[in-house]
């Protein structure tokens, strides 16, 4: 679903993704989960700084690497190039 949800062309009248919020895990790999996004950053995608993510999403987004419960993540945006 992911995949083809990325794949879908850029429209002004059809469904399309123009923008991926992503939680990227950094540590620890978790090789036993069922869902992967696929890599789509092979494609025309460009990441947001920090306070375009902020802006789009409208509220404050922590910023840098993150760590809960041994788990480090980072919260990024990316949009695609046109």
């Amino acid at each position: 679903m992911y995949a083809e949800s990325l794949a879908l062309p850029i429209s002004s009248t059809e469904p399309t993704v123009d923008r991926v919020l992503l939680t990227r895990i950094l540590s620890p790999e978790f090789n036993e989960c069922n869902v992967l996004m696929p890599d789509f950053l092979t494609s025309h995608w460009k990441r947001s700084t920090h306070a375009e993510l902020e802006e789009w999403v409208g509220f404050e987004v922590s910023e840098g690497e993150q760590e809960e419960n041994g788990v480090k993540y980072e919260f990024q945006m990316w949009v695609r190039e046109q």
